[in-house]
């Protein structure tokens, strides 16, 4: 199968410590020859991000999903995010989420 949806990045990692704004834009328009439009969407767990779907140009298939971390201490986890699309070759896409937030002293000895 050739290539659905121009999806960037693919998978979103969410790195930081708690309390700092955390958070990434994915940008998503269809590819090639298949159109389609997002209808919806949904995260599977949900506890640790908040996620916000625009479409910046009503006359461009372009949509950006904006994920924010809303993890208030340091430790990992991982969630699944949905979109619902009007296609029937593919109905859903979904995108990847890890978070890592680590202490602020942890961070700063990463980074040097």
């Amino acid at each position: 199968m050739k290539k659905f949806a121009n999806i960037t990045p693919g998978s979103v990692r969410l790195i930081g410590s708690p309390g700092d704004k955390i958070q990434s834009v994915v940008t998503i328009s269809p590819a090639g020859e298949y159109d389609f439009s997002i209808l919806g969407k949904s995260v599977l767990n949900g506890k640790n991000i908040d996620i916000k779907l625009t479409r910046p140009d009503p006359k461009k298939k372009l949509w950006k999903l904006t994920i924010t971390n809303k993890m208030k201490k340091p430790g990992r986890y991982f969630d699944i995010i949905t979109l619902k699309t009007d296609s029937k070759i593919k109905p859903d896409l979904s995108i990847r989420v890890f978070g890592y937030l680590f202490k602020k002293k942890t961070l700063n000895k990463i980074s040097s």
